[in-house]
């Protein structure tokens, strides 16, 4: 960790700022020390801040951590069946998502699982020395591999230990955040997802991944055979829980059409209509009048008699409507 990461990172429960103890250095980079808020402790391990703690980890969290320490040592040369199983290239697979973050040299990027880097060289070979990628893992052993594969290129690099529900970063300051599997394992990913859309600055770029089995293909042979192996291909798509800053949102399926990629641009809020404009119809009226003015119901008779009485005067039936009973409340207020 270099000493001018404290610049970005947060403490991830209070979004503080952190505060750098006991810390043992060559020149800008931190070995090892203790990140600080007024009631927190993050240790720095080789090279790593640690803001998620094995004995922290609950659920899906910790079975990925124990999980991927026990393969890291052999993940890269075995992830290829991944690809094979569906005979698919596993560098286009990868290089077609990185290409929806929209890079270009100088961007800074954040990568969520980034477990042994296999697409953080990917992304490292698109940033120049005034680009950053920061990487997050819940595995130590992974993000170590990972570190080491991203070393040699001229980007500023950074790594951390830590939970996707709870990023240890400010707000806006990414342009793209990328996450290739790793969402099956959050215990919260409500909260993860909305966490990406808070770190990420507005008009910035996310792209994440993960295995699903479609609706369509459920019922098949072939959906049953990948959700007999493995059940998370049975977990249901994000869609009810992307943020809603999340704009311009693109949905596919891809790797066998068994792993649904979520790309999206991010935006301020939810997004704003121009709900007061006024409709050119029969009807009349906006899309605001039409919700915030509904008045209680009345007879077919008085119905039938409104409508012929708006279009004997040539207005629509919201202008009738409004403007009759704005008169005859006046009058009946005195």
């Amino acid at each position: 960790m270099k000493q001018s990461a404290l610049a970005v990172y947060r403490c991830p429960v209070s979004g503080g700022a952190l505060r750098l103890e006991d810390a043992e250095k060559l020149g800008e980079e931190v070995n090892s020390g203790t990140l600080l808020t007024a009631d927190r402790r993050y240790p720095i391990e080789k090279g790593m801040p640690v803001f998620a703690a094995t004995e922290q980890l609950a659920g899906t969290a910790r079975f990925a951590r124990n999980y991927y320490a026990s393969i890291a040592d052999s993940y890269d040369e075995n992830v290829h069946v991944t690809f094979d199983l569906f005979n698919e290239s596993e560098l286009e697979v990868r290089l077609s998502m990185i290409n929806l973050l929209n890079l270009n040299p100088h961007s800074k990027v954040l990568e969520i699982s980034a477990g042994t880097g296999k697409d953080s060289e990917l992304i490292a070979k698109r940033l120049d020395e005034s680009g950053e990628l920061w990487l997050l893992d819940i595995s130590p052993d992974m993000l170590v591999q990972a570190k080491a594969k991203i070393r040699k290129y001229p980007a500023r690099t950074e790594a951390a230990i830590g939970d996707a529900c709870h990023l240890p970063y400010g707000d806006d300051y990414f342009d793209a955040l990328y996450c290739f599997s790793g969402i099956g394992h959050f215990n919260d990913q409500k909260a993860a997802l909305k966490e990406m859309a808070r770190v990420v600055r507005p008009g910035g770029r996310v792209v994440f991944l993960e295995k699903n089995v479609p609706p369509w293909l459920r019922d098949t042979e072939y959906g049953k055979i990948l959700i007999n192996n493995n059940p998370m291909f049975a977990d249901p798509d994000p869609l009810a829980l992307i943020p809603v800053e999340a704009r311009n949102v693109g949905i596919r399926w891809i790797l066998g059409n068994a792993h649904y990629v979520v790309d999206y641009t991010v935006g301020t809020g939810a997004p704003v209509g121009n709900f007061d404009l006024e409709l050119p119809s029969y009807r009349g009226g906006s899309f605001n009048t039409r919700y915030f003015g509904k008045v209680e119901g009345i007879t077919k008779e008085s119905k039938a008699l409104y409508e012929k009485a708006a279009k004997k005067c040539g207005m629509s039936l919201h202008e009738w409507l409004d403007s009759t009973i704005k008169e005859k409340a006046l009058k009946d207020l005195g």
